[in-house]
């Protein structure tokens, strides 16, 4: 008797140190993130997937996830989510994401092999696009820097600018609209 209540603890014990693996095959809307290198989201409420990841026993299904989401200066965070979905994820109680921002994301769910959260994926990192370009242009009006000409024939337009290695410039976007006929070049 003594025995058979021992195995009994060991298997409880196992099964409440076994650690649940973090989800994989994360998308944001349809974009796989293991596979786009500079993932950029073209709207402020994106749909988020994945995937549970494969265990030894049958049956075991998630009951709950937590989102949490963080850009320079904010930081949202869904909290434990008591749902099965795992595909086309929406959060109503989340206000958006903001046009032309950097944003790091990261997922865990709950499964009914444990009372336990799996692990977190690490951070992913995508930006947001240019949502609206007519209130961008109205807002930022003065910062926009346009490069452009007055002639019809004109086959080339160029800028030179310098920037200095103390220059707190870190990253610039370049946005181009030339109906795929372009060729951007920097620095030669």
């Amino acid at each position: 008797m003594f025995c058979l209540y021992l195995t009994v603890l060991l298997v409880v014990a196992s099964i409440n140190a076994y650690e649940i693996p973090a989800p994989f095959d994360i998308r944001i809307d349809y974009y796989k993130v293991d596979t786009t290198r500079d993932l950029v989201i073209n709207t402020p409420l994106p749909r988020f997937s994945w995937k549970l990841p494969r265990f030894n026993e049958r049956n075991v299904r998630q009951t709950a996830y937590q989102i949490q989401l963080q850009s320079y200066n904010d930081r949202w965070d869904s909290g434990k989510v008591d749902s099965t979905q795992s595909i086309h994820v929406s959060n109503e109680n989340f206000d958006g994401l903001l046009s032309l921002t950097y944003y790091q994301i990261r997922f865990r769910v709950w499964t009914s092999l444990s009372d336990e959260a799996s692990s977190w994926t690490d951070w992913i990192r995508f930006r947001t696009s240019m949502f609206d370009l007519h209130e961008f242009l109205m807002q930022r009006n003065d910062d926009v820097n346009w490069i452009g000409s007055t002639q019809i024939y004109m086959n080339e337009l160029r800028k030179e600018f310098n920037v200095s290695s103390t220059s707190a410039i870190r990253t610039a976007i370049a946005f181009i609209s030339g109906v795929g006929y372009y060729e951007l070049y920097i620095n030669g």
